[in-house]
Formats: structure tokens, C-alpha cells, sequence
């Protein structure tokens, strides 16, 4: 069948499918009519076919990313179609291009490590006296066994594709399978193709927790028995799989971190946290310590992390943790207040207490009147920094639509390109995380469907034009809604419905919550001279 053809016949399957979902919905408006036995063998049989949604599901994301579907939505990644268009999670995206790569992708054979030192990789020299013709065999021996390993690979990739559309494991038995790969070597034998196939088959008759044990111990077994295509033990096998993960804040404030280190971090780590091992400290005599040892740990890793932010480079700013508040923010302190910084934490006055002790920690504050920095600690930062302080006051994450990094993690962009001309001034400058960065047209022509930032020269705030689109898009995510700009906005539309007696309403750029004095005339930002 030709192109055409089969685009007609998933259209069509598609809308039988979306008008029996209509009437399966429509049909249990009154469940209290219909008898549980009576149907619910038909509903097994509807979920076990729901189970083959995670081969569609997988092939559909390999097409996305196969055919740059990221330029439907302006980006260069698959990822923000997948979020957008489908409303997915950034996880559950990133989750099904990984198993449409799985399923889809092109398996090649590992190269044969070169007999010459690479940095972090793996070395593969020569034995000592052998020929150059025993050399180019052994050689030879490693790149045809690193064929046959990818053909068995090939072989599994297809036979798992077979077994899928046929009958597929649920979304939570796929999901235990990739976690439990994802301990699995480089080198491993078998492959990860043909685990993900045998573990298909035995999740036919076992339980999801029994399938993780089973499946945890195939991967052991694999990592023993696997060697690089030149029959050696692969040296970095553990670490390249290191990893540091940090959760998001609970309602508390609190964060989780989870560390998977080598041998060397995890003998670095114990020797940092050594001085922990008793109670006391500098200033702290053992008898009056109550701390946990567990708390002791803790408090130690900290230290280390804030001698290292205090031997940051002053010029860069990179060192300081910044809290963003404004003169009322301050003015109505209480016990409870908090305060947002700019790696997207939320601080509370203990933490402000405790983080004053530094040298190199700054507020940045807003006049609620003119939405100025009204202060803005300078000792040894240049302006450069200062603009940064001013950037987090009004926006204190990346500006793009519906973006939450926060400032700590984005790059401070201009607006109008520096090779165009544009000038390092704050009128001319926004935050933009790496993601967003990318995907901004300096040129401003959207090609591709890339649209770009641009500041709106009535309120100040700066938005994304988007082809197509009338206007701006502004950030309005959780974090951005907590900027000390973003708070006036909202003062100054509580009191533009004041009665008349109440005295004049804002102004416009009050209104808005304009950072930036920003002539009303419409006009390009100013370039450099």
C-alpha cells in the first residue's frame, strides 16, 4: 500500500474508534441499569486491547520525531508537539519517544574501540608482541562480533514489534521493564532488545512485582557476562551511570535528592562527610548537639555547597543566591513569610537569617511605585549582575509561554540579536532557559515555524510572537505569576476597578506592571551605537 492509503486507513480506524469510545460513554450514563456480570468479560477484552495502545503510542512519537514534528508548535523538539498537541507530560513524552526508539530505531554495531587513548572511553590496545596481521584479526574477530550481537538485536526488535500488535503488555509492565533496563551495561549479553522481548513473554505469567525481580536478575546475569566487540570488560560500565536527581519542592519547602555514584564519588562523598561522623562543630561543642547523624550529614553537605558558592567568581553572579521581594513584601514580615529566589526556591525568613551570614548573598527589591529596583547589593558584582537582579525582579523565570525554570537555570537572551546590532541593555534583554533559547529566531522571519521574544512596547513585558498568532503570548506559569513584577500587575488591576472617588486608576504601564519606563509610541528596541 502506498503512503496515501495507509494515512486513509488510520484516519478511518481512528473514527471508528472515537465514535465507539462516544457510545461506550454515552452507554454508562445510567450504570445503575446494567449488571456488572453481564458485561464485564466485554470490558476485559476492551481493556486487553487497550494494552496495543503502547505499540501506537511508541510508533506515533518515532513518527514526531523521524518527521520534526516540533515545528507544528515553533521548537525545534519533538517533545513540545508531543506536551502541546497531545497534552502530555514532559515524563510520559520523553517516555514514548524512548520505547519509539526502541521499537523503531536503527540498531548498528558498536564501533570497535581505536587502539589509540580516548578520553573516558574505553581502550582497546593490542597485546604486546603481536603482528600487525594478528592485530587486524583480533580486529577483524571484534567488529564481526559486534555485528552478530547487533543482528540478534535486530532480530528481537522486530519479534517484540510482532508480539505487540498482536498483544501487548500494559503501560505499567513496559514501564517496569525500562527501569529495570536502564541498569543494564553498555556491553551487556544479551541486549537490551532481547531482555525487553523475553521479559514481554514472562509478563504473560507473572505478576508486575514478580516481573521487576525477574527481570532486575537477567540484567545482573547480562552485565557479568557482557565485553566489548574486542572481548574485554568495559572500565566505565558503572560510571556512565551516574546520576543526581532533585525533586520539586513538597508543600514543605523540602526537597528529595537521590545520588548513584562510582567508586571514586562515593569515596569522595564519605570523606566529605567525615567531619559528621561526631557531634559538634565550630561553633558547636559536642555536649550541646542534638542533632541526628543523619542531620549531621546533611548539615556537613551543606557546608561544603556553601564554601563553593562563596568561591564563585564575583563577576559572575553565579555564586549568590538572590531573593526577590518587594517593599511591601517586607514591610508586612511575618514568622510565615517566604520568599522566592531565583533557583526556584521558596525561602522563609529563618533560611533569609541563616543565608545573611554569607558575604556574597543579595536582595533585589522593587518600588512598588515605579517598579524600579529600589535595591540592589553592590560590592564587588558588576553591572552585568545588576541587570541580571533586575531581570529576576521582573520575571524571575524563563519568559517563553508556560515556562517554570527558573532564572539560576535560563540565559539572559537579546531580544534583538547582538550580531544584528542589539544593544546589552536591560530594554533589550530577557530570560530564556536553554530549551526556549534554541528555539528562538534571531533573524524574526519564522522560518521553520520558529517564532521569537519580543517586548511589548505599551506594558514593558516581554512575550513570544508566534506566526500566525495575533499579538504576544505571555508567561503566565506558577512561577512566572510569582515575580515581583507580576504581583503589581495584579495590585495595580485591583485598583484600576476603584471608584472614581478613590483617585485616578493606574496608569498603563502601572497596570500591566511595567518594570521598564517604555515610551507609549511603538518603536524597535534600540540597537547599539
Amino acid at each position: 500500500m502506498n503512503n496515501a492509503t495507509i494515512a486513509s486507513n488510520i484516519k478511518d480506524a481512528i473514527n471508528l474508534v472515537i465514535e465507539g469510545v462516544d457510545k461506550l460513554c454515552a452507554a454508562f450514563e445510567h450504570i445503575e441499569d446494567v449488571d456488572f456480570y453481564r458485561i464485564h468479560t466485554d470490558f476485559e477484552r476492551f481493556e486487553e486491547s487497550l494494552h496495543r495502545k503502547t505499540l501506537l503510542d511508541a510508533a506515533f512519537a518515532f513518527m514526531a520525531e523521524r518527521d520534526d514534528a516540533g515545528r507544528l508548535v515553533g521548537s525545534s523538539r519533538s517533545t513540545d508537539y508531543l506536551t502541546k498537541c497531545l497534552g502530555l507530560t514532559h515524563a510520559e513524552a520523553a517516555m514514548r519517544l524512548t520505547a519509539g526508539n526502541s521499537l523503531y530505531g536503527k540498531i548498528t554495531p558498536d564501533p570497535v574501540p581505536d587502539p589509540e587513548p580516548v578520553e573516558q572511553e574505553p581502550i582497546a590496545e593490542p597485546d604486546e608482541g603481536l603482528s600487525e596481521e594478528e592485530e587486524e584479526r583480533q580486529r577483524q574477530e571484534a567488529e564481526e562480533e559486534a555485528e552478530r550481537r547487533a543482528e540478534r538485536e535486530r532480530k528481537a526488535q522486530e519479534e517484540r514489534r510482532r508480539k505487540m500488535a498482536e498483544e501487548a503488555a500494559s503501560a505499567e509492565i513496559a514501564k517496569i521493564i525500562e527501569q529495570e533496563l536502564r541498569n543494564l551495561n553498555k556491553y551487556a549479553q544479551p541486549g537490551p532488545q532481547e531482555l525487553r522481548a523475553k521479559a514481554m513473554e514472562e509478563s504473560k505469567k507473572r505478576s508486575p512485582e514478580d516481573l521487576r525481580k525477574w527481570l532486575r536478575k537477567r540484567v545482573t546475569n547480562a552485565n557479568a557476562a557482557g565485553n566489548m566487540p574486542n572481548g574485554k570488560k568495559d572500565p566505565f560500565a558503572a560510571t556512565r551511570k551516574r546520576n543526581l536527581w532533585m525533586s520539586e519542592p513538597d508543600a514543605d519547602g523540602m526537597v528529595q535528592l537521590s545520588i548513584r555514584t562510582d567508586a571514586l564519588g562515593a569515596a569522595l562523598l564519605a570523606k566529605v562527610l567525615l567531619p559528621a561522623q561526631r557531634p559538634g562543630g565550630p561553633e558547636l561543642p559536642p555536649e550541646e548537639d542534638n542533632r541526628t547523624f543523619g542531620q549531621r550529614r546533611h548539615d556537613q553537605l551543606m557546608e561544603v555547597c556553601s564554601q563553593y558558592v562563596e568561591g564563585k567568581d564575583p563577576k559572575s553572579g553565579l555564586g549568590s543566591i538572590v531573593v526577590s521581594a518587594t517593599l511591601d513584601d517586607l514591610e508586612a514580615l511575618s514568622p510565615e513569610s517566604e520568599f522566592m529566589t531565583d533557583t526556584g526556591h521558596k525561602l522563609t525568613v529563618w533560611d533569609l537569617v541563616r543565608l545573611s551570614q554569607g558575604a556574597s548573598d543579595y536582595l533585589a527589591i522593587l518600588d512598588p511605585e515605579d517598579f524600579q529596583p529600589l535595591a540592589l547589593g553592590r560590592t564587588k558584582r558588576t553591572a552585568s549582575f545588576a541587570q541580571k537582579l533586575a531581570l529576576l525582579a521582573a520575571e524571575l523565570c524563563c519568559s517563553a509561554p508556560g515556562c517554570n525554570w527558573p532564572m539560576a537555570e535560563t540565559d539572559v537572551h537579546h531580544l534583538v540579536a547582538w550580531q544584528h546590532g542589539g544593544a546589552t541593555d536591560i530594554r533589550n534583554l530577557t530570560l530564556l532557559c536553554r530549551r526556549h533559547h534554541v528555539d528562538n529566531n534571531d533573524n524574526h522571519d519564522f522560518r521553520n515555524g520558529i517564532g521569537h521574544s519580543e517586548r511589548d512596547p505599551y506594558t514593558g513585558r516581554v512575550g513570544k510572537r508566534m506566526p500566525g498568532e495575533d499579538g504576544l503570548i505571555f508567561n503566565e506559569s506558577a512561577t512566572a505569576e510569582e515575580s515581583a513584577a507580576a504581583q503589581f500587575r495584579r495590585r495595580g488591576a485591583q485598583r484600576g476597578t476603584q471608584k472614581a472617588d478613590e483617585g485616578p486608576p493606574p496608569t498603563a504601564s502601572e497596570a500591566e506592571g511595567a518594570l521598564f519606563d517604555i515610551d507609549t509610541k511603538r518603536g524597535p528596541v534600540r540597537r547599539a551605537s
